[in-house]
């Protein structure tokens, strides 16, 4: 049995309108990739910072379960529970970074952020930078050495009411260190 519709449900003309964000604050974001392991090197996120103009985030992805398990240890031995070359990418990216107002996002820190920005802040410090900071991550992550995936979320967060130079996270989902400057971009 064939019914036919009638009345309000007829359709006519029908056009695809695109949501308008008024969050929204750029047409275009510009996402490089400047470390994809814990061991990449800083140079060539340099050269990224250097040679692409409308640059807007530097992610930095150092941090696997591996990585996570050796900071863990090393913390629970007196040691850096945060990537602690996390102080040579920041010498050499920092200065030029600050200048051009790129903000850069890395895991590096593991499983202690706050740690890791104390460092970030004191050779920004040193560099006669001044720089603000913010950091993602689970409060549980240095008593209890358990650890779990964040999403953008938290990122997005800091994005929005810091508006930081370096944003600095503990275990995030890969996708979310790149997903995060997009949607605190209205995307």
């Amino acid at each position: 049995m064939l019914m036919e519709r009638q009345g309000e449900d007829d359709v006519h003309d029908c056009t695809i309108k695109l949501r308008v964000n008024p969050k929204k604050r750029r047409d275009k974001v510009y996402i490089g990739c400047g470390a994809g392991f814990g061991g990449d090197r800083p140079t060539a996120a340099l050269k990224l910072l250097q040679r692409v103009k409308d640059l807007n985030y530097l992610v930095l992805e150092c941090l696997a379960e591996r990585t996570l398990a050796d900071r863990h240890q090393a913390m629970s031995s007196g040691g850096d529970g945060y990537d602690s070359r996390i102080a040579d990418w920041m010498k050499l990216l920092l200065p030029l970074a600050v200048k051009r107002n790129i903000c850069i996002i890395t895991n590096m820190g593991a499983m202690d952020p706050p740690g890791a920005q104390q460092n970030v802040i004191e050779i920004a410090s040193s560099l006669g930078l001044s720089v603000s900071v913010a950091v993602a991550y689970e409060v549980s992550v240095k008593e209890s050495g358990i650890s779990t995936y964040l999403g953008a979320a938290p990122i997005v967060k800091c994005l929005e009411k810091y508006h930081p130079n370096v944003i600095i996270t503990s275990r995030v989902a890969d996708a979310a260190l790149f997903m995060a400057p997009m949607v605190g971009s209205g995307f």
